[in-house]
């Protein structure tokens, strides 16, 4: 019986983070959208103000967010627009995607 309950715990508690992560990823692929629809300046902006970033942090950077840190970097390349539009759009949303979580 404890142990039926300790699997519950850790089950509840990895939903939790699951439901978590999914809500930042969502969130911050509101803002990159957002960004990109209303002035795509600001995310050539962040692509500078990243790279002008200790490279230590930097690195953080990309590990922590580096679905968005690969758009970032996408959008900063000399790609015609609409390669960079469609390349930002499929990585982003494939994050989506597969942080959603899924009933098994």
């Amino acid at each position: 019986m404890m142990e039926t309950a300790i699997d519950l715990m850790a089950r509840g508690f990895a939903a939790m983070v699951s439901g978590l992560v999914l809500v930042l990823a969502v969130v911050l692929t509101l803002a990159f959208g957002y960004a990109l629809l209303s002035d795509p300046s600001r995310l050539t902006d962040a692509w500078v103000w990243v790279r002008s970033l200790p490279l230590l942090v930097q690195l953080l950077m990309w590990a922590l967010l580096l679905p968005w840190m690969a758009a970032l970097w996408v959008w900063s390349l000399p790609w015609p627009l609409w390669l960079r539009i469609t390349s930002v759009v499929a990585i982003v949303g494939f994050v989506d995607f597969i942080l959603f979580p899924v009933k098994r």
